[in-house]
């Protein structure tokens, strides 16, 4: 069960609306640092993969909780205040909201019974990678998330035979940064074919097979893998571009590495999932203020999203398109490509309208009525 984890914000206006606070606009240019005044949430998405091909699947949210915004203890305030504010803080971080949501997950598929042996992988981005989520997470979990390029990583230390004084060592030698190994020349890149959208996608990668890495644990063997630049274009005719490499580090020393890049890949449907849940179902744009209305009312237009897109998975699967969809003339759509939320919301609304009018429609006319009706027949009638 592939799972992708990550936050994202809900802007606000007002200043007494529960759990929010000031937060960096992650849309701000680079170069100067832009506040908003916002609510942030964590989300847990589920790749659901497709039947006909197991590399294309859709993110699907199963779980979110909203992150509150803790008030800072005054100038004046004493070490006490001081002290409980810091282990508030340590549990309100994203991370340590995460562990609880993958718990909660956990539990469900030991409590199924036909799931209980189900592996998961968690994959997020680098400010979920650190020593809050990767050293806790649940049994028969697998992290799998991006992280620095400039990490310390150790090897396994070979096991004296005999017997020596002290503790064994767990740390061995120093192995190279993923930067220095993505620079190294005598290392060759290695390439394999994923699915990224509707086309396959050729990558190069470079690897640490095992290696130890102190933010997972003293005892967690982790693999390290790089991935070399992506070139893309914005336009048919615009020139290429590259993308910035990815350094990725998974838990799990002896997951394939076709698996591990694939499943990586698919964490981004829950970009999509934040935007389609924003744009078209209005999370956040409810008026409330108080904390309890604060938390269900997202909960709820996220919630409704999910339950669409299963519908629309059981209904049409992942290749075909609901009846009502007539694109225009003017758009070019490939038969490859999966049905998206905007024509399942119109197929819904059709159905609705449908079973509200009983099949009856205002604007259909069995015959063109009569613009020019006679003048002489509406004198009389005067």
């Amino acid at each position: 069960m592939v799972i992708g984890v990550d936050d994202s914000h809900l802007r606000k206006t007002g200043q007494k609306v529960a759990s929010a606070g000031w937060y960096r606009d992650p849309l701000g240019p680079a170069f100067h640092t832009n506040l908003m005044w916002s609510q942030r949430f964590i989300q847990l998405s589920a790749a659901v993969p497709d039947p006909a091909n197991p590399k294309r699947s859709r993110m699907i949210p199963i779980a979110m909780e909203m992150i509150p915004k803790l008030p800072k203890p005054a100038k004046d305030a004493s070490q006490e205040d001081v002290a409980h504010y810091e282990q508030i803080k340590a549990l309100n971080s994203p991370g340590a909201h995460a562990i609880r949501l993958l718990q909660q997950v956990r539990e469900h598929l030991d409590a199924s019974g036909a799931h209980a042996q189900r592996m998961i992988w968690v994959c997020g981005d680098g400010d979920y990678s650190n020593s809050t989520l990767l050293p806790h997470l649940p049994p028969k979990t697998i992290y799998i998330g991006r992280t620095r390029t400039d990490i310390n990583l150790r090897s396994i230390p070979r096991q004296s035979k005999r017997r020596e004084a002290g503790r064994p060592r767990s740390y061995g030698k120093q192995l190279p940064t993923p930067e220095a190994l993505r620079k190294d020349k005598t290392v060759p890149w290695e390439e394999l074919s994923i699915c990224n959208g509707p086309k396959d996608t050729k990558v190069r990668y470079k690897r640490i097979p095992r290696a130890k890495w102190h933010i997972a644990g003293e005892k967690a063997v982790v693999q390290v893998v790089v991935i070399a630049p992506l070139r893309y274009k914005k336009r048919k005719n615009g020139p290429w571009l590259y993308t910035k490499p990815a350094y990725l580090v998974c838990t799990d020393a002896d997951m394939p590495v076709d698996q591990l890049i694939q499943a990586y890949f698919w964490r981004w449907g829950i970009e999509v999932n934040f935007k389609e849940e924003k744009q078209l179902f209005g999370a956040g744009q409810a008026q409330v203020r108080s904390a309890s209305s604060v938390s269900a009312a997202p909960a709820v237009c996220i919630a409704t999203y999910a339950a669409l897109l299963l519908a629309g998975i059981r209904a049409y699967g992942f290749h075909s398109r609901p009846p009502s969809v007539t694109p225009p003339k003017w758009y070019v759509r490939k038969n490859s490509t999966r049905v998206t939320s905007s024509d399942l919301i119109k197929q819904m609304h059709q159905e609705l309208m449908l079973s509200a009018t009983g099949n009856f429609s205002p604007l259909a006319f069995s015959s063109r009525p009569d613009m020019n009706p006679d003048k002489s027949n509406t004198r009389a009638v005067a």
